[in-house]
């Protein structure tokens, strides 16, 4: 009799057990579990993420905000990558509060032409033709034609504030037509040397000398 009573009293107390653990696990309510990381502050991005809600669905709020920041990156990426746009001048420098770049380059005869466009700051003022051609193979240097930028709005070399002026024509005598690479620099504080070489076709190209830095 009394081995009866005990066995009873066990299968009550285990099944008192079961529907204690049933109700902890399913009906307790969302509940924060910690997971170990050596992220430091950044754990917090985890923690958030085994977070369940009442009810038993994980949260999506992680997920959607990587997705955002992903679509971000691609952006600036893009962005980034517009700054420098196709066909753009490879010879620039700065002179004064000026902006210069060599546009294009032409040749007829024993004359050379380059395009020479300019970009004035905040101030009017004349802005040098310091352009020089590189003459000989002992570095003679030899000035435009051109004696001066004369541009159409003001008819002299002085430039409107905020003012751009494309492909201003600069004239050289080449001592050698036909000759390539003709090599000059922009003189001035910058003193940047390129040259002007002849492509496979027939035409013209602008650039830094070959493993110039």
């Amino acid at each position: 009799m009394n081995l009866k009573t005990t066995l009873i009293t066990l299968s009550c107390i285990a099944g008192l057990l079961i529907i204690i653990t049933f109700y902890v696990v399913f009906y307790s309510g969302g509940g924060t579990y910690v997971v170990s990381s050596n992220l430091g502050s950044d754990a917090g991005i985890f923690s958030a993420s085994t977070t369940t809600p009442a009810g038993g669905a994980a949260s999506s709020t992680p997920s959607s905000t990587f997705a955002l920041a992903s679509s971000s990156d691609d952006s600036n990426t893009s962005s980034s990558l517009a700054t420098t746009p196709p066909g753009a001048a490879t010879i620039t420098w700065t002179q004064g509060n000026e902006t210069l770049s060599v546009a294009n380059a032409s040749i007829s005869g024993s004359q050379l032409t380059l395009g020479v466009q300019v970009t004035m700051d905040s101030v009017s003022e004349c802005v040098p033709l310091t352009l020089r051609l590189i003459a000989d193979e002992q570095g003679d240097l030899s000035p435009p034609i051109t004696s001066q930028f004369t541009f159409p709005d003001t008819g002299t070399c002085n430039g409107t504030p905020g003012e751009t002026y494309s492909a201003q024509p600069i004239v050289f005598t080449l001592p050698n037509p036909g000759t390539f690479p003709i090599v000059l620099t922009t003189g001035g504080t910058a003193n940047v040397l390129f040259e002007v070489v002849q492509n496979a076709d027939g035409g013209l190209s602008v650039q830094l000398p070959p493993n110039s830095d």
